[in-house]
C-alpha cells in the first residue's frame, strides 16, 4: 500500500481565510444578540430591585404611622448626605443618612456590600472605572462625603428647595429606557426616544442634552414625565434656557411636612435614570434680593 498518498493535507490559506471570514461573520450577528439578552437580564433585575423597595418604602410607611420616606437632601440619589430640604436643613450640617438612606438606616434594606445589591441598578457604570460597592463602603457613615445609589427618589413629594443638580456624570442606565416605581409597589417601564430639546441642535437622549448642558433636569420634573408617560420638551426647553430661575419659580417652600404613604397614590416614587454611581453634586440657588 502506498502511503504517500494518504498523507494528512494540511490548510490552505484560502480555506484559513474563509473559516475566519465566517467566524467574524458568526461573531457580528450573535454578539449584538447576545448583548441585548444580557441587557434584558439586567432589566428584569432592575424592575426586581424597584419592587424591592417599594416593599422596603411600605414598611417603613408602616413603621412610621404611615409616612413617607421622607425626601431631605437635593440631590435624589443621595443616601448618605447633609441635609439640605426640610425644617433641619441649616440647624444641624452633620452629615446622616437622607432620602431612601432612611431604609438602610432603620435596617429594611441592608447596606450594600457589592455590586448585586437592590440599591444598585445591574446596568450601572462607575465614572471612575472602580467599583460602586467599595466606593459606597467607603462613603457610607463618613463625615465628608455624600454616599450614593443608581436609583433617583422622588424627592419633591414633601416639597423642595432651589437647587440645581450638575450633571457631571450623567448617564442612562439603560440607554433607551427607563424603569420606575409607582407609590402602591408596581412598576413599569418608560421607552425613551430622542427628541430636540433645543432650538438649533439635532434630536437628543435626555442625558445628551443634560451634559451639554451641565445640569440634570430636576427629579421633579422627570417623574411627572414618568407619571404622564410623554416628555415635554416644552418645560424641558423652560428650564435649560434659565435652571436657576426655573427652579426658584416652582419650588415651593421647604416646610419637610410629613407626608403619608396613602396621599401620594400614583405617583412615581423613584427610577433608574441615572447609570452612573456618584460624580454629581448640587449647588443652591439664592432668592434674588427683595
Amino acid at each position: 500500500m502506498d502511503l504517500k498518498h494518504h498523507r494528512d493535507r494540511g490548510f490552505t490559506l484560502v480555506e484559513l481565510m474563509v473559516v475566519m471570514a465566517i467566524i467574524s461573520l458568526l461573531m457580528s450577528i450573535l454578539l449584538p444578540a447576545l448583548g441585548k439578552a444580557r441587557e434584558q437580564a439586567r432589566r428584569t433585575v432592575c424592575l426586581a430591585n424597584l419592587r424591592s423597595i417599594g416593599q422596603g418604602v411600605h414598611i417603613y410607611a408602616n413603621n412610621y404611622q404611615g409616612a413617607l420616606v421622607p425626601g431631605d437632601s437635593s440631590v435624589p440619589w443621595d443616601v448618605w448626605a447633609r441635609v439640605t430640604e426640610g425644617p433641619r436643613c441649616g440647624v444641624d450640617m452633620d452629615y446622616r443618612q437622607v432620602n431612601l438612606g432612611h431604609l438602610i438606616a432603620t435596617n429594611i434594606l441592608p447596606v450594600p456590600d457589592d455590586d448585586d445589591n437592590v440599591l444598585f441598578c445591574p446596568s450601572m457604570r462607575s465614572p471612575s472605572g472602580g467599583d460602586a460597592a467599595d466606593g459606597f463602603r467607603q462613603t457610607w457613615h463618613s463625615r465628608g462625603a455624600e454616599a450614593s445609589i443608581t436609583y433617583m427618589y422622588n424627592n419633591s413629594l414633601d416639597g423642595f428647595g432651589p437647587h440645581v443638580i450638575e450633571a457631571e456624570n450623567a448617564v442612562l442606565a439603560h440607554k433607551n429606557k427607563i424603569n420606575y416605581l409607582l407609590s402602591d409597589g408596581s412598576v413599569d417601564t418608560f421607552n425613551v426616544e430622542k427628541l430636540v430639546y433645543q432650538p438649533g441642535y439635532d434630536p437628543e437622549m435626555p442625558d445628551e442634552v443634560c451634559r451639554r448642558n451641565g445640569v440634570c433636569f430636576p427629579a421633579v420634573m422627570i417623574h411627572r414625565w414618568l407619571e404622564r408617560g410623554q416628555i415635554d420638551v416644552g418645560q424641558a426647553a423652560q428650564f435649560l434656557a434659565d435652571p436657576a430661575g426655573w427652579m426658584l419659580a416652582h419650588a415651593g417652600p421647604t416646610t419637610g411636612q410629613t407626608v403619608s404613604v396613602a396621599n401620594v397614590a400614583n405617583r412615581v416614587l423613584a427610577a433608574d435614570v441615572v447609570g452612573v454611581w456618584g460624580g454629581t453634586g448640587s449647588r443652591p440657588i439664592a432668592p434674588p434680593p427683595g
